[in-house]
Order: C-alpha cells, then sequence, then structure tokens
C-alpha cells in the first residue's frame, strides 16, 4: 500500500541519537521537507517545482534524488508523518481516558492543537488530496478513514451508553472534524483568544449540543473573559 519509491526515514524521533555519517543526510532531509511545507501551502503542489524547493533547501536540484525518488515522495511523507501523529494521539486519548465524554473533549482538544501547531501540513493534507497518484491516494485516504472510525467508535460509545444524544453517527463526526479543522483558517497565534480559550469555546459548544443532559460537566476555563 505504500509508495515503494519513497525513501523513508524515522518520522517519530527526529532529534534522536544518530551517528555523524547519518546527520548530514538528515538535515537536508528535513530542510528538503520543510520547503516542501511551505511551498505546497502557498503555492500548492502542481505549481512547486523541485527546482524551488533545493533552492529553498539550499541544495542542487539534482540532490533532491539523493533522499526523494520524485516529488510525489514528499507529498506522501508530509501527508503521512502528520495523519499518523494525528492518529496516534487520538489511540492515545482512547486508551488512557475511562469514557466517551472525556475521550471526545481530549479529541477536541488533540485535534485543534495539532491543527493550530501544523497548519501549513494538515492544509496540505486537506487540499491536496487531489494530487495523490494511484496506491497512495489509497493509503492516505484510508490513514484518514482510520482517524474518522476512531471519533466515531467515541461518538457511539456514548450513545449507546446514554450519554450522547441519538443522532446519525457518521454526519456527526463529520461535522465535529470539519468545525475543529476551520479553527486553523482563522486562528492567530497573539489574538484576542489563546489556542486553550478556543479549544473550551469549541468544548462547550460541541459538548452541549451532544449531551443528552445538555451540560458538559465542566465551564470552559477564562470563559468570561472572552
Amino acid at each position: 500500500m505504500r509508495n515503494s519509491q519513497l525513501k523513508r526515514h524515522s518520522s517519530e524521533s527526529p532529534g534522536g541519537q544518530s551517528g555523524s555519517v547519518q546527520s548530514e543526510p538528515r538535515s537536508v532531509r528535513e530542510a528538503i521537507l520543510a520547503a516542501a511545507v511551505e511551498l505546497f501551502a502557498r503555492y500548492g503542489y502542481h505549481a512547486a517545482p523541485l527546482r524551488d524547493i533545493a533552492r529553498m533547501a539550499g541544495i542542487q536540484a539534482a540532490s533532491i534524488y539523493y533522499h526523494y525518488a520524485n516529488k510525489q515522495a514528499l507529498l506522501v511523507e508530509i501527508m503521512e508523518t502528520y495523519m499518523r501523529r494525528l492518529n496516534a494521539s487520538l489511540e492515545q486519548i482512547m486508551r488512557e481516558q475511562p469514557g466517551p465524554l472525556e475521550r471526545l473533549r481530549e479529541a477536541i482538544a488533540n485535534h485543534i492543537r495539532l491543527h493550530t501547531s501544523f497548519k501549513n501540513e494538515f492544509f496540505i493534507i486537506d487540499t491536496e488530496i487531489r494530487a495523490l497518484e494511484g496506491a497512495n491516494r489509497d493509503y492516505i485516504m484510508a490513514l484518514r478513514d482510520h482517524y474518522e472510525h476512531l471519533i466515531q467508535e467515541i461518538l457511539r460509545d456514548g450513545m449507546e451508553r446514554g450519554i450522547f444524544k441519538q443522532s446519525d453517527i457518521k454526519v456527526t463526526s463529520y461535522a465535529l472534524i470539519t468545525m475543529c479543522t476551520e479553527v486553523a483558517t482563522w486562528f492567530r497565534p497573539g489574538g484576542r483568544l489563546s489556542v486553550q480559550q478556543v479549544i473550551d469555546l469549541y468544548s462547550q459548544l460541541i459538548l452541549q449540543g451532544l449531551l443528552c443532559q445538555g451540560d458538559s460537566g465542566q465551564r470552559p476555563a477564562g470563559s468570561e473573559h472572552t
């Protein structure tokens, strides 16, 4: 299911220990990825040529092929890295939190934090799916589907326990994900609201709509100041 041409490295521990032979190629690889993220987000995948990515990364265009087979491989690595991070963090929440209410509250916070911390990366995931080719598209879509399934599992559990109101689980999950994702389009660091205040507000809005008794069990911190 993965692109066999994609030359991968461990994205989980970029700051880990490594020998001197590996340290330079890894730093170059990270520079290439950072440049690709900036240019894909700014101009779009198709309008960002490899020569411009190389120039921004401070290397010759031909040097990119030592690290990546082609531009498609760059796109796949960006999407895979951040979709896996999103999925792994939600899976951890589901292991650690005892019930659907706590899981959903933490899922909302996690989604907003990641999307406001890595705005360009998730913007690329949301807008460049159409640029993926063949099996690459199937692979990334499977990662997205898994995330939606986890959210739906939380909602289903809450409905079955009588904590959340009965509703269409898929439609509810799509609405929740879209609502939290869109925060990144308008949120500005240093603005009137902090990320935590936005999380508190969104948690209140979403949970009040879902809970059978209309009580989230927790007043958003600092809501009187927003």
